[in-house]
């Protein structure tokens, strides 16, 4: 009489980890799009946030923007520190462009914005060297730049215009505000 032989054969075995492994490069993959997303979506809130603080502070000001030097400046606090200079940088944050802007240079808007309610906060992750929101003031207008994971002006949220893309995954998009 033959003995009944229990347990799989090394070909089974073989069969069951080969599909386990192609599940799980699927969820990783499918992961990575719902965290990008995710990441976009609050950067999105945040700078539409900043949009609304500022309108505010402008209608209780009688339409005018803060009293600082027009110019370039971080929105918030928390940048990561790129260049070695004391606090954190926007924008290009790791100085490879010369287009850097110090998140301690932005100390007299926060100030002045901190009068129209609490500063907003937001995901300081960097899209292929770029971190925001920063925001660019003007003689009677401001544009707020946020980066995101896109490389089309489509990608771009609903309220924001394109402002430029790498072709590598960086996107950056704005919301210009003209005083009335």
């Amino acid at each position: 009489m033959k003995k009944k032989a229990y347990g799989f054969t090394i070909v089974e075995l073989l069969i069951v980890i080969v599909v386990i492994g192609i599940l799980s490069a699927i969820t990783i993959v499918a992961f990575r799009g719902v965290q990008s997303r995710a990441l976009n979506s609050a950067r999105y809130q945040e700078v539409m946030a900043w949009h609304k603080l500022i309108q505010t502070y402008i209608i209780e000001q009688n339409n005018k923007l803060p009293p600082i030097t027009n110019g370039d400046y971080c929105l918030g606090t928390g940048f990561p520190d790129g260049d070695g200079v004391a606090g954190g940088e926007c924008r290009d944050y790791n100085a490879y462009w010369s287009t850097t802007y110090h998140e301690n240079d932005a100390t007299a808007l926060m100030t002045e914005l901190k009068k129209a309610g609490s500063l907003p906060g937001g995901p300081r992750k960097p899209v292929n060297g770029t971190v925001g929101p920063y925001i660019t003031t003007y003689p009677g207008s401001y544009t707020i730049y946020n980066s995101f994971n896109g490389n089309s002006a489509s990608e771009c949220p609903s309220g924001m215009s394109y402002s430029w893309s790498d072709g590598n995954g960086r996107l950056i998009c704005q919301i210009d505000y003209l005083l009335p």
